[in-house]
């Protein structure tokens, strides 16, 4: 009598599917059992990325650095492995500033086993370090989102309230990577686009007078003229930083008093 696995063989080859993705995906020695909602996995990592979204979640699901399985009515059930990946992603992004390609390339590797247990990934094969964009860099979209992890629909978003300016072949600058991260945390904590546009507003009308402190310096057309200028202008901007904080802290600690 042939049983009901061995007379289909869809379930035969679903097993093995199955079976596959456990001796192959890492973390191997944790539970690939689906079990966890998606808003349970976000729960789950919650206290130590209290920022993350389940959007965000989805977005890595769809470029492959995590693979749920899905039940009959196509709800995504996570395993405890899937939850290790993700933290693994987030923990690469937060503090080695990995784009989401490399982080990739780490998961592979640490899927084929080329990983000694007790050591961290970034310590396999070396795979280059990313630096924070040089001024002066122009980003496509897609690079700013290797970098962020925020998907390109979301950084379009920003570009259309006016948060991101991008130059005429649709190019961003290289403080747009800092810009995208900040913002995506701003909304994600709740506030609207155009709420923190108002942020973007009251940069430009400092950057202003910061440029025009400058001017007469930068009139010297002289290399050393130029390097003075820039300097001063990095000294300024960084006190106009300073103050923006200090008096956005006391008027919050003022309000909530």
């Amino acid at each position: 009598m042939v049983s009901a696995t061995q007379s289909n063989p869809r379930n035969n080859d679903s097993s093995r599917n199955s079976e596959a993705r456990e001796q192959l995906t890492w973390p191997q020695d944790l539970s690939h059992s689906p079990a966890l909602r998606i808003g349970e996995v976000r729960s789950a990592l919650s206290a130590e990325f209290p920022l993350l979204t389940v959007s965000k979640i989805r977005h890595y699901e769809s470029i492959g650095l995590v693979e749920p399985q899905r039940t009959p009515s196509n709800q995504r059930l996570f395993s405890a492995a899937d939850v290790e990946r993700l933290r693994f992603v987030l923990v690469e992004q937060r503090d080695r500033f990995l784009p989401l390609s490399q982080i990739g390339e780490l998961l592979r590797q640490l899927d084929a086993g080329e990983s000694p247990r007790d050591s961290h990934p970034g310590r396999m094969r070396v795979i280059e370090e990313v630096q924070r964009p040089q001024p002066g860099t122009r980003l496509k979209l897609v690079e700013v989102s290797d970098l962020t992890g925020v998907p390109v629909a979301d950084i379009e978003a920003m570009i259309s309230v006016g948060i991101l300016s991008s130059d005429s072949r649709g190019r961003l600058t290289s403080q747009s990577v800092e810009i995208v991260r900040y913002a995506w945390m701003l909304e994600s904590a709740g506030f609207d686009l155009r709420q923190i546009r108002t942020v973007k507003n009251s940069a430009h009308s400092h950057a202003a007078l910061i440029t025009a402190s400058v001017a007469p310096e930068r009139a010297k057309a002289t290399p050393a003229a130029g390097e003075r200028a820039l300097a001063k202008a990095s000294e300024d901007s960084a006190a106009f930083s300073h103050l923006y904080r200090a008096l956005l802290a006391e008027n919050v600690e003022v309000n909530l008093r």
